[in-house]
């Protein structure tokens, strides 16, 4: 079996590191990194733009006389049960209004918003029907299952006697 020499490799020309190849390496890192932060962002401001009220200094001259309303809601010991039940289709909101007592608290005008947790473009506002003394419904369309925050606000004419906030879970 003969014996024979590996071929020498061949010598490769060193690279030479200039300024032209420094700064386009600059550029293209700093590029990636801009463009990845504006995508990050963009993303962001799409499904949470951050806004819970459209401004912030006349919610906090309105703060105090807000305090003592609740105060005297508060003080008439009523109270709200509320289901998120899936149906065929759909879905339906049901909240039952009892008194300190627990009688039902009939006649009243009924609204809810269903909030979602990440975004308010998928927020549902609605108007509670009453089905029966106390109990008031409201019919979905379309809901996705998860968590939802109702927040609750039941009128006797123009003012606002009830105000609740809760979370609502939805099965699939």
């Amino acid at each position: 079996m003969p014996y024979e020499t590996p071929r020498p490799i061949a010598s490769r020309r060193p690279v030479e590191l200039t300024g032209g190849m420094v700064a386009a390496m600059l550029i293209l890192f700093f590029g990636v990194v801009v463009s990845v932060n504006a995508t990050i962002l963009t993303m962001a401001l799409r499904t949470m733009p951050g806004v819970e009220t459209r401004s912030a200094y006349e919610a906090s001259q309105r703060f105090n006389e807000e305090i003592a309303r609740q105060h005297e809601r508060d003080a008439r010991g009523w109270s709200a049960s509320t289901t998120l039940a899936r149906q065929a289709d759909g879905a339906t909101l049901a909240v039952t209004l009892a008194d300190r007592s627990g009688g039902p608290l009939a006649g009243l005008a009924t609204s809810a918003r269903l909030r979602h947790r990440a975004t308010s473009a998928r927020d549902h506002d609605l108007s509670l029907s009453e089905s029966r003394p106390g109990r008031y419904e409201a019919r979905f369309e379309t809901i996705e299952a998860g968590s939802w925050i109702l927040e609750l606000q039941v009128r006797r004419g123009e003012e606002v006697v009830f105000v609740s906030r809760s979370r609502v879970t939805l099965e699939r």
